[in-house]
């Protein structure tokens, strides 16, 4: 189960991958009010739990599919 700031941060990454591009660190502090630590932290968890991957350029990407 998603945290609101795990949901906030998924969702910022999904709509800006429809533009092609990863938002920036700076960017997601912005945008949802948090420190960089709490940020660097949600990223993470939602990468272990597997619905932020590495695209082929190695940019941060929601992934659609949760991956078990």
């Amino acid at each position: 189960m998603y945290s609101d700031i795990e949901r906030k941060i998924f969702r910022i990454y999904f709509n800006t991958a429809i533009h092609g591009k990863s938002p920036s660190l700076k960017d997601l502090m912005r945008w949802t009010g948090k420190s960089e630590i709490e940020i660097r932290n949600t990223v993470n968890s939602l990468r272990e739990k597997g619905f932020l991957v590495k695209d082929k350029d190695n940019n941060l990407i929601a992934n659609r599919i949760k991956v078990k």
